[in-house]
Parts: structure tokens; sequence; C-alpha cells
């Protein structure tokens, strides 16, 4: 038997659900292809071993508890075929604690430990920090949400774990000089990397000349790591957007003195002179979108600086991370500026909708989009969600269908019962225990459901839910009088007793 006891432990994450993924083909851009599930059940240790030795489907833990705290995390980098090495030799430089594990399509796993169970939040801002400062942002973040609604459905999305197959899968981790990890060696690279609880947050590193003080932190790793080939144009232009703002009376000189300090090779002066030129012609937002400040842009902390992107007017809120609870009907849930929100189709849908949902819930109004854009926006949130296989799969007690079963057989068992079949027409379920059938009228049915605020089913829908479990309409003589009935096959009687909780009233009731 493998021994478990080590990776479950560094591993260990939600509890009551895991994910897996059965690989199928490759994709044209090189990530594999499959079929991923959430299942709603313990990850219990007969899946760790088989995850270890290598039997298929490959287990995935969900990082985010029930408390919404974590031990690990990871930062997806989502790049085929990329360079280890070369990776591992960067966080060394930076002194950044993390651990490189090739990932199943052959990207990186890019995982922060802690010793302790640490704020969800923590861990996100930790990696969306660590990942601008590596020139990776935008890659995925795990825990990819900062809190989760586990008592409504809602469970985070998985993670592949690596060392499927132990040492002899692909899914292992690089030590320090690019070569692959054994499980054990693993083990070493943990306890050299995990954190304490409070541990640091990564800041860019500190030129001598401290450059592009109180700046974009995207900008700062330019001019310390150095300007990507290609992109010196664009950089040398956002950085002299940096200068009007923070040096006004000197910017144009000052951003001659950047070329040379911070562009390798710099750019020729007549270059140079047509993005001062440029630039003074008015004054210009951070083209964050644009290479290579997209690849290092940290907003969260671009936000806070004071020649950063913050103070230009009213933000949008950050919208991002849709799930889906597959109930019926089914249940959506968002982060939105870090908060998590529960959402019904039509207040997912239409905007007004979602808006209201925002103040109610959030204290927060969206602007409104126009048309175009707010389904464009969907749109993408639905494509990131189907990629990341974050839709779950409903328990039949969540469905219309699993509620309309549970109330039915309350009706019929737990309600008081007629003594003889005239006493239906009192609103009654009667059972003839000789059939094993079990009578009752439509109409008090629905009453029974009323009282309990089920209204997902209409009459025929469910008649024909009464028709799949054989049950069948009915006419009965009572009391001189036909009476429409319906027949189901009996369920079997709750003997345990119910107990009923006294509420004492302090004072009058009027």
């Amino acid at each position: 038997m493998t021994d478990i006891t080590k990776f479950k432990a560094i591993f260990s994450g939600l509890d009551i659900a895991y994910g897996t993924y059965r690989i199928k083909k490759e994709r044209g851009d090189g990530k594999q292809a499959g079929q991923a599930t959430v299942v709603r059940k313990p990850p219990i240790d007969e899946l760790w071993e088989q995850h270890l030795v290598g039997v298929d489907p490959s287990l995935g833990i969900i990082p985010i508890r029930a408390d919404n705290t974590c031990i690990w995390g990871c930062i997806d980098i989502d790049q085929y075929p990329f360079d280890h090495k070369g990776l591992v030799e960067r966080l060394a430089a930076m002194k950044l604690p993390l651990v490189v594990c090739r990932s199943k399509s052959g990207g990186a796993h890019v995982f922060l430990f802690t010793r302790e169970p640490t704020p969800a939040r923590d861990f996100q801002a930790y990696l969306k920090n660590a990942a601008a400062l590596l020139g990776e942002a935008g890659r995925e973040i795990f825990p990819k949400q900062a809190e989760i609604l586990v008592e409504r459905g809602d469970t985070g999305n998985f993670l592949n774990l690596p060392y499927f197959g132990g040492d002899s899968g692909t899914r292992y981790a690089f030590n320090a000089d690019g070569t692959a990890a054994t499980l054990e060696e693993f083990y070493g690279l943990y306890e050299a990397n995990v954190q304490d609880p409070g541990f640091a947050f990564p800041e860019p590193p500190k030129a001598p000349d401290a450059p592009i003080k109180d700046g974009p932190p995207c900008l700062q790793a330019l001019c310390t790591q150095g300007v990507p080939e290609g992109t010196r144009n664009n950089a040398l232009f956002n950085i002299g957007i940096y200068l009007k703002k923070a040096h006004p009376g000197s910017w144009e000189d000052q951003m001659v003195e950047h070329n040379f300090k911070y562009v390798s090779p710099p750019l020729p002066n007549n270059e140079v002179q047509l993005l001062v030129k440029q630039a003074g012609k008015k004054d210009y937002h951070y083209k964050c979108k644009d290479a290579p400040l997209n690849s290092f842009c940290n907003s969260g902390l671009c936000r806070t600086r004071k020649h950063g992107i913050g103070g230009s007017g009213p933000d949008s809120p950050e919208i991002a991370s849709l799930s889906k609870y597959a109930s019926e009907p089914p249940l959506w849930f968002l982060d939105i500026n870090g908060r998590r929100i529960e959402l019904d189709t039509d207040s997912l849908f239409l905007q007004a909708a979602f808006q209201k949902a925002c103040m109610e819930k959030l204290n927060v109004l969206p602007p409104t989009l126009r048309k175009q854009d707010w389904e464009q926006m969907l749109n993408a949130l639905l494509k990131e969600m189907i990629e990341t296989e974050q839709i779950t799969v409903a328990s039949e007690d969540t469905s219309l269908t699993g509620r309309f079963m549970d109330l039915l057989e309350e009706f019929t068992t737990h309600m008081q019962n007629a003594m003889d079949r005239e006493e239906i027409i009192m609103g009654r379920p009667w059972t003839d225990d000789d059939e094993a059938m079990t009578y009752f009228r439509m109409k008090d049915l629905e009453s029974h459901l009323k009282r309990n605020n089920f209204v997902g089913l209409s009459a025929p829908k469910m008649a024909q839910r009464l028709r799949d479990m054989q049950g069948e309409p009915i006419s009965l003589f009572l009391k001189g009088r036909t009476v429409r009935c319906w027949r189901i096959p009996r369920f079997e009687k709750q003997d345990a007793p119910f107990t009923t909780q006294t509420v004492r009233v302090q004072g009058a009731p009027f």
C-alpha cells in the first residue's frame, strides 16, 4: 500500500468534494483535453493512493476549505512548451518561496505552501503579486475564490495534483538544477519553502536608484528586470505617462534619461523624441492591456500607488470566477471585488437584475454597460467557466424532482393519515396496506407543497412525476359522490417520532 500521509497533509483542501480528470486526447495547442467532474463526496484515502499509483482518473483537490482558508495555492501557467528550469532560476533570484511542478499538459504549476490554514484571500494576493513579478500576470490563480458558499452548493475550483503515478509519472517537481524531483525530493522542496503564518507579500525588487517611485508595479518590474525585445517603444511611452504624473516640470528630459538607464539596447534618439512629442499631446492613461505591461500587471497594487491607475474616477467592480451548481433550477456563483455572490439565472442574465442583486448583497452598484458589452462579458465568463471545468452536478435531493419526491413522501407518511378511504375527502392520504398503495387528492398534495413554499412544478409536470413512479389517476366513490384521486406505490412509513421545539414568548402577544 502506498504511503499517502505526507502527500495528503500537504495538499489537503475542501473535504466534501473533489475533482477528477480523464484525459481523452491532446488539443491542437498542446493542452490535454478530457472530461472533468466535480464529485460531491469526501476524497477518501483510496483516491489518494490510486493517484500516486497512477490509476486513472487522477485526483483533483479544491484548495479552499469550507472556512475559506487554504494551506496551498498555485499559479497555473498554461504555456507549451515551457522553460521550467528558467522559472526555477528566476524564483531563486527573486527569493520567492515557490515550488515548480510540471502540469499534465507540460505547463507549470507554481505552488505556495503554508504550515497553518491561511485566509484564501491572502493566498490570492500573494500569488497575483508573484505572478506579476515573474511576468506571468493574468495566469489562473488557485484558489480561484476568496470565499465559497458551501451551504448553497458552491465548491470552488479544483486543481489536478502533481505526482500522478508517483516517481514514474510526468507531473513532477523541479530541483534547483532543473532536474526532475522524486516524491521524496519534493517533500524536501516543500520543507525548504513552506511558509509560517503571517508571511510577507512579494514586492517588486528595488534597484539602487528606486525607479518609478510610487508608480505602477509593472513599470518597476520592467525597469529592474529589463524591457523585452520588441516592446521597447510601448514600455518607454508608458514610462513617459508616469513621468508626466510624477515629474511634470522635467518629464521630457527624464524620459530621455530613462531610455538610457532602463531600455536595453536604448532606442535611437529620434524615436525617443517622437515618443516624447506623442506623450505631450494629452494626458494618456496607461496602456495596461498592451505588451509588455500586461505580463507584469498587478492592478490591485497599482490602484494603491500615488501615480498608479487609481484616482481617475469610479472603478468598475472586478467580476470574475463564475461557477455553476447544476441544480434544478441552476444556481450561479460569481466573484465581485473578491466577494462571493449567489445568483439565479435571471439575476445573471438580466443586467438590471444583476445590478439590483449587487446592491442588495454587496452594497455595490455596477455601472450600466451597453447590451453588446454586457453579453460579451457574460460570454467570456461562461467560456472561462467551461474551460476551468467549474460546473458542479447537483445531488438528486437539490433538484426540483428530488424536492418534490421528498415533500410527496412527507405528505403521504408524516402527515395525519386517513383511518379509512372515506377520510380522503378530509384532505388526508389513505394507504391500503393489502395492496401497498396510497390514495390522495391532487389538490391536497398541492396545498402541502404550497405550505412548504414549493412552486417549481406545474400540475401537469407533477402528474408526470407521479406516473414515472408507477402512479395513476383514479376515481373513487366517497360519501355518495365521485372523487378524483391519485394512487401511488406507498412509501415506507417513518416510525421515529418527530420532536417539536418549544418557543417561549416574553410578554403579551398583543
